[in-house]
């Protein structure tokens, strides 16, 4: 007996300790490797060329440099990163690139000590960014070419006037450099998993549907990271999460973007709960039946309650959202904005069966969608589900992997697409969404045009040459409210960023706000 409630005693004991969120660390901390983990299956692709998740987005963000960054954990200021300067000419026309000397890569086979980062890498990755084979960001780079000045100056100059054509240059996306001799060493296909970059962070080893294990680059220009390595765990089950954080086997976990997660994971660890977070939208695709009748649209946005969305997911998780561009960026649009126009699509039942009705489909109609595991897209795609039964609109769900997903929506296999991003100006938002270069399989350029929507293309291009900054927000408003009124594209909230993690981490800087969709990890970062 005295043995028996000895062990009732240790686990107790045990338990305790753990809820307390002291838990068993040993083996995390003293490598000096720190692990995270994601909500996803596994990385779709690590050349920055292919980015489409957060986890992919997480691992580019380590393993590259742009030539500009946003400063970590504040996306508010931009700063040199391979770049130690930067001129914008008089007519805006030009930027010039000054580079830094002796900033090398990472080794790759038959360079053990890596290249030199030169102005060839620069005119190179340009290049890679235009083609379509190789980037899926091609339509944003088309508008500029390089000229190399000498071995560590190139000047990028615009075909037509654009908005803020730095941000293409910034650890973005598009904007991370690839050294010319590695991709060309190491080929298009196998680069996608075995990158080579200038970053704090090397790939090491990636194991398929399992990690991705990086090692600190002793020759990192801003000096060698202080940690030895990174192991980035592919984990889509939140529960085999938690409980890996909770054992110590990892440091930090993406968590659930809603509030009783939130709440739950407060009593145990810190979470990290920061923005400016990503804008959760519908986009119909108006080339497909019955979304091709502007009835049908609206009558479905009237059935869609973003407050009930919101109410679960919760205050600290998610804000409001009313139109494609968030009202603290340039050319927003706040929800009395939408308002004031009579765009705001207040939930109504009755008025969407009537206007299903009007348009042919009095019984409503059954459609069938493909949608991803991560949490954040298929609750939200459970509860419009939920909401449009009401008017007796059958969807038929299929859930596949992360990757998985963003590759399907861009076959053009949704008959509408939930898609949750942000991206850093109105520009951009609206080019990449909407303009007929951009849709998906048949567009010029193809990025993430799901709905074939050709009804702004001369709004954004005027925008883009508008010389007067208030005449060019105006034009960017007109372009949101035309697709709030055909009901192209339906913002339903503002989803922030959320991560738990143990006591041990000290970023090295304060997490403000971040475009790489998770809490960075650099140089600075440390395991106390």
């Amino acid at each position: 007996m005295k043995q028996i409630y000895g062990m009732k005693g240790f686990i107790v004991i045990f338990l305790a300790v753990v809820f307390s969120f002291g838990l068993p660390t040993a083996g995390v901390a003293k490598d000096n490797i720190l692990r995270i983990a994601f909500d996803a299956g596994d990385t779709k692709s690590m050349d920055p060329g292919r980015s489409f998740g957060t986890q992919d987005m997480a691992l580019q963000d380590m393993i590259f440099n742009g030539l500009l960054r946003y400063k970590p954990g504040d996306i508010s200021v931009i700063e040199p990163d391979l770049a130690e300067r930067w001129e914008t000419s008089k007519d805006g026309m030009a930027l010039t690139f000054y580079l830094r000397k002796g900033v090398m890569s990472h080794p790759f086979k038959g360079y053990p000590n890596g290249v030199e980062l030169t102005a060839e890498d620069i005119v190179f990755n340009l290049k890679k960014n235009q083609d379509p084979k190789l980037s899926t960001y091609s339509s944003s780079y088309k508008n500029f070419e390089a000229e190399i000045i000498d071995k560590y100056t190139v000047k990028i100059k615009l075909k037509s006037r654009m908005v803020q054509p730095e941000l293409f240059f910034t650890d973005y996306r598009g904007g991370f450099v690839v050294p010319k001799k590695a991709f060309e060493t190491i080929g298009a296909t196998r680069f996608k998993t075995r990158p080579v970059g200038t970053g704090p962070f090397k790939v090491h080893k990636y194991t398929p549907g399992q990690k991705v294990e990086l090692k600190a680059h002793e020759k990192y220009f801003r000096g060698k990271p202080k940690l030895d390595g990174v192991e980035v765990w592919f984990m889509p089950d939140v529960s085999s999460r938690e409980f890996a954080l909770r054992k110590g086997e990892v440091d930090v976990i993406e968590g659930v973007r809603e509030q009783p997660w939130i709440d739950k994971m407060r009593k145990v660890a810190i979470v990290e709960v920061f923005g400016p977070g990503e804008i959760n939208h519908l986009n119909f695709n108006i080339t497909r039946k019955p979304f091709d009748n502007l009835k049908v649209r609206r009558a479905l946005l009237y059935a869609t309650s973003r407050d009930e969305i919101r109410t679960f997911i919760g205050p600290d998780a998610s804000g409001p959202m009313c139109a494609i561009i968030p009202p603290w960026m340039k050319g927003g649009l706040s929800c009395d904005d939408v308002a004031k126009k009579g765009l705001l699509y207040e939930f109504n039942i009755e008025k969407a069966k009537k206007l299903l009705a009007e348009a042919g489909y009095p019984n409503g109609f059954e459609i069938e969608q493909t949608i991803t595991e991560r949490a954040s897209y298929r609750r939200a795609t459970e509860n419009i589900q939920a909401q449009w039964k009401r008017i007796g609109v059958n969807v038929k769900l299929n859930v596949v992997d992360h990757p998985t997903y963003h590759t399907k929506i861009r076959q053009d296999v949704n008959p509408y697409v939930m898609y949750i991003c942000m991206r850093p100006n109105a520009d951009i938002f609206l080019s990449w969404f909407f303009h007929s270069d951009s849709i998906v399989v048949t567009g010029k350029r193809p990025v993430t045009n799901f709905s074939h929507y050709t009804g702004i293309d001369d709004l954004i291009e005027k925008a883009r040459m508008e010389t007067d900054p208030a005449k060019q927000e105006e034009l960017w408003r007109q372009a949101q409210y035309k697709l709030l009124d055909e009901a192209i594209n339906y913002p339903l909230y503002v989803l922030r960023f959320v991560f738990a993690r143990n006591k041990k981490i000290d970023w090295g800087f304060e997490q403000k706000s971040v475009l790489a969709l998770y809490t960075q990890i650099n140089e600075q970062t440390r395991l106390k």
